[in-house]
């Protein structure tokens, strides 16, 4: 279809909005990353819009948001981009979707590579989703109490798919936040609806803290330790959605075909 949806579940809405069938909450549409000035996320230049991507476009539809990690690149910087996206509710609990792809080839950093960056508000914590060691998972970073800790694939076999490269697979995360001081936060991940890790001890707030997500980044960091890119790749994301409900892979067998409701009386910066 020729939208992009990106969905947020808004506290307090009085009418909920079934997307494609499988996710409920309000629906904001956006194109499907054609102009990114006209996109509800912040960014810098890296990302670019392509309608063409290698090896053919996402189920969702023609154009993806695409990173390109240069040849060259310093493995302690931004090279392949970063979008934000800022939510008003700063909920506790949050869901991430979206449509996954990595270019032939693709060299995945065997220390630290983000994908999708929780951003925690108020204070300082963060909770960044992708490969550490590669392995994917998610860590928490900038954390009071436990310290920094990952939290890779613990069920269904590992999460192989998610290196497989020149393949779309969809990717969802759920984070929760803890009780102020405690360690019972919660951390989910699925790909293609098939949930690959779960648990339940998850510290990012401290005793003093007791705010939920503030924003949500695409992030292409690509880091820790002083290697070089020796080619250039990429890695396309389409079909973001944002929620505080379980969202699903959207659509029967991959394809999303169903028109989404216009949301009135959403909440968003």
């Amino acid at each position: 279809m020729g939208n992009m949806k990106f969905v947020l579940c808004v506290i307090g809405l009085a009418a909920m909005v079934a997307v494609a069938g499988v996710a409920q909450a309000a629906v904001i549409e956006t194109q499907e990353w054609e102009t990114m000035p006209g996109l509800p996320w912040s960014h810098n230049t890296p990302p670019v819009i392509d309608c063409a991507p290698t090896g053919g476009s996402s189920p969702s539809g023609s154009c993806a948001l695409r990173m390109t990690y240069p040849a060259g690149t310093y493995s302690s910087s931004f090279g392949g981009g970063r979008l934000e996206r800022s939510i008003a509710t700063v909920p506790n609990e949050l869901y991430v979707g979206h449509w996954n792809k990595y270019s032939s080839g693709f060299v995945f950093h065997p220390i630290g590579q983000k994908m999708d960056f929780f951003i925690f508000g108020p204070g300082s914590s963060n909770q960044a989703c992708g490969f550490s060691n590669g392995t994917l998972g998610c860590t928490n970073q900038i954390i009071w109490g436990s310290g920094t800790t990952n939290h890779p694939c613990n069920m269904g076999g590992g999460c192989a798919e998610a290196k497989e490269t020149n393949v779309w697979h969809w990717i969802e995360w759920r984070v929760k936040m803890n009780t102020p001081g405690a360690a019972d936060g919660e951390f989910d991940l699925w790909i293609d609806d098939i949930q690959k890790a779960h648990y339940t001890n998850i510290q990012l707030n401290n005793t003093t803290e007791s705010g939920g997500f503030k924003s949500l980044q695409h992030t292409a960091e690509y880091g820790g330790g002083g290697s070089t890119l020796a080619s250039t790749q990429y890695w396309w994301i389409d079909h973001t959605v944002i929620s505080t409900t379980r969202i699903g892979r959207p659509g029967v067998g991959g394809s999303d075909t169903t028109a989404p409701a216009t949301p009135t009386g959403w909440l968003l910066q």
